[in-house]
């Protein structure tokens, strides 16, 4: 395992602030997030394919432009097929819990609290099945096993930084939202205290209706921080997923089916895992395999098409002619490719 396999939070947020303008990923996150269905599953799979990069081994910092809007829902489709079997068992085994011992209220909080591991164990499902490209390698459930079992203290700690960005974040976004309704609610508990019983019923009803409709853009302000916090939460967690992840040397997999690589000595050759480069939505061909392993050769039946050309890699100084800094040698820290 990695020797930084701790600081899972902190280097999340590294990734995350690496670029200029980072914060514009979350304010557009936010946005999508209200666009029925296909929102939420873009944002769920841009942060999929960001962390596949980050599972290879290459530190790239979220995309800001040219993204392809539907390889990301197409990801995020992917994950969720992949993820929605064993959210069903879940829920499934959770119910016959409660159903057990009469809904007992330690039972509830254990069961509450397994929910917060399980929706990380979730992430490593879509994590997989997006570094595939395949739902189905997300339901390899012996090799989900072998990592849990080989570092599921990693697994609780990212469960525990998730837990605590959200309620930090929801306790925020409360306080903040009760202060800036307090006037109007002040307004009409005012009303109706100095009205008493003699109180006009239309009186008090425009009252209402007028505090209603005063406070009704703050809680569509309010509602949009608080995807935008979703967001944030998500994309952390899929990354510290990533960097958890890459500790089980991910260009080094065979096909899914595979035993997980036995050392760092004899690695066997990659097999069937996808080239972060084939088919993704946020990096143009080869700038993203890391300098350490080769291209992954395709699985049997497979034709190994080249990824499509269409990028939009940003000439950053020192960058070569198609606009990407090259890789270090083996042994050397990645400065990797970004996504513009």
């Amino acid at each position: 395992m990695s020797a930084q396999r701790e600081a899972y939070y902190s280097r999340s947020w590294a990734l995350l602030t690496r670029d200029k303008g980072w914060w514009k990923v979350l304010l557009v996150a936010g946005i999508a997030n209200f666009v029925p269905i296909v929102g939420p599953l873009g944002v769920f799979g841009y942060a999929l394919e960001w962390a596949r990069l980050t599972a290879w081994g290459v530190d790239a910092s979220p995309k800001q432009k040219g993204v392809r809007v539907g390889e990301c829902i197409k990801s995020g489709w992917r994950g969720f097929v992949a993820c929605l079997g064993w959210l069903a068992v879940w829920e499934a085994i959770s119910l016959i819990l409660m159903r057990l011992t009469h809904n007992d209220d330690v039972m509830n909080l254990l069961v509450s609290i397994a929910s917060l591991f399980v929706n990380v164990i979730l992430c490593v499902v879509a994590l997989r099945a997006a570094v595939y490209q395949s739902f189905k390698a997300g339901y390899q459930a012996n090799r989900l096993w072998d990592m849990l079992k080989a570092d599921f203290g990693g697994i609780a700690k990212i469960t525990g930084i998730t837990t605590l960005a959200s309620l930090v974040i929801g306790f925020v976004l409360s306080v903040v939202g009760l202060v800036a309704m307090m006037p109007s609610v002040a307004h009409v508990i005012g009303f109706a205290v100095s009205a008493g019983s003699s109180a006009d019923y239309r009186a008090f009803v425009n009252v209402l209706a007028d505090a209603i409709a005063g406070i009704f853009p703050l809680v569509m302000f309010m509602a949009y921080l608080a995807s935008v916090g979703q967001a944030f939460v998500t994309f952390i967690q899929v990354t510290a997923v990533g960097l958890w992840m890459r500790n089980f040397n991910v260009p080094a997999w065979g096909a899914s089916a595979d035993p997980l690589p036995a050392s760092v000595a004899t690695l066997p050759q990659p097999q069937n895992p996808a080239d972060p480069a084939e088919g993704d939505a946020f990096v143009r061909q080869g700038a993203s395999t890391p300098a350490t392993s080769q291209q992954p050769a395709p699985a049997a039946g497979e034709k190994n098409e080249p990824a499509g050309q269409e990028g939009s890699a940003q000439n950053t100084e020192g960058a070569g002619d198609d606009g990407v800094k090259s890789l270090p040698a083996s042994g050397d820290t990645y400065d990797s490719p970004r996504f513009l």
